[in-house]
C-alpha cells in the first residue's frame, strides 16, 4: 500500500499531474502583438522536471517512456511531448508536454493514474526533490516551427517584477523575437504563464553551440536587457536539455 502511494505521488508531480493538482481554467493567451503568431491547437504548456531515480539508468527510463507513448497519443486533445535530460546537470530529466486545453490535460491525468504501464514509468524519477517541478500555463506566444531538426531545449523560468503587469512582460519579450528569428540554429520559442505568475520560456535550438552563441548576442541587446530588468533574478532559472524522446506534433 506504501508503494501504491508513493508512485501516486511520482505520478502527480511528474508528467500529466492529477486532480489535486487541477487548476482554474487558463485564462485566454494574451494577444498583445500576438495574436495572429499563436498555434490554434496548443492551449496547455505542461512542463515537469524532476531528479532521476538512480535505481533506474537512463536507459531503462527511455524503456518505460517509451511505452506509455502508444496509450497517451491516442488522447483527445494530446499534441505530444519533448523528453529531456539536463546538460549542466546529468541528474535532471523532465517533459515539455502540449495539449490542446486544460480540460484536455485533466482527462489524460484520470487515464494516466490509473495505468501500470504509466506507474511504473513515474517510478524513475524521485518524488521528493528541490529539482522537482510541474508547471501548467496558458501560452502568450508561440512562433511558426522552422523545418529543422530541434537538437536542444533551452527554458528559462522566471517571476516577473512585482511592478510590471502580464501585459508589460508579454509585449517586452515578444518585442525580442524579431532578434531571435535572425540567430543562426534558431527554430522556435513558447512563452507561457502560469496563474500564479510563473513563466515558461522555452527556446528550440539546432545544437547547444548555437544556442549558446545566440546567448551572447541577446545579451548585447537593448531590447533583450529592457525584458531582462523586468524579471526577477532570484526567481529565475536558465536550463539546457538534450531531447532524448520527440513525439510533438
Amino acid at each position: 500500500m506504501m508503494m501504491k502511494n508513493i508512485l501516486i505521488v511520482i505520478g502527480v508531480i511528474f508528467i500529466f499531474g492529477c486532480n489535486q493538482h487541477k487548476t482554474k481554467k487558463m485564462n485566454e493567451a494574451n494577444t498583445v502583438n500576438s495574436k495572429a503568431e499563436i498555434a490554434p491547437k496548443i492551449g496547455t504548456v505542461v512542463l515537469v522536471l524532476g531528479e532521476q531515480n538512480p535505481e533506474y539508468s537512463k536507459e531503462q527510463v527511455l524503456e518505460l517512456s517509451r511505452a506509455i507513448d502508444p496509450m497517451v497519443d491516442t488522447f483527445d486533445g494530446y499534441y505530444g511531448r519533448k523528453m529531456i535530460f539536463g546538460i549542466e546537470n546529468p541528474k535532471l530529466m523532465g517533459d515539455a508536454v502540449y495539449y490542446r486545453d486544460i480540460e484536455s490535460f485533466e482527462k489524460a491525468t484520470e487515464i494516466e493514474l490509473k495505468s501500470e504501464t504509466c506507474l511504473k514509468f513515474f517510478a524513475t524519477m524521485l518524488p521528493e526533490s528541490n529539482l522537482t517541478k510541474m508547471l501548467i500555463g496558458s501560452p502568450v506566444y508561440i512562433s511558426p516551427k522552422k523545418q529543422e531538426k530541434v537538437g536542444v531545449v533551452e527554458v528559462a523560468l522566471f517571476k516577473a517584477k512585482p511592478e510590471f503587469t502580464k501585459e508589460e512582460i508579454t509585449k517586452s519579450a515578444i518585442a525580442i523575437n524579431p532578434i531571435l528569428k535572425k540567430l543562426d540554429g534558431f527554430i522556435s520559442r513558447k512563452l507561457a504563464v502560469t496563474t500564479d505568475g510563473q513563466w515558461m520560456d522555452i527556446l528550440y535550438w539546432s545544437s547547444l553551440e548555437k544556442a549558446k552563441s545566440a546567448l551572447a548576442v541577446v545579451m548585447k541587446s537593448e531590447v533583450c536587457k529592457t525584458f531582462f530588468e523586468m524579471t526577477d533574478e532570484a526567481n529565475s532559472e536558465f536550463i539546457h536539455f538534450d531531447i532524448a524522446i520527440d513525439t510533438e506534433q
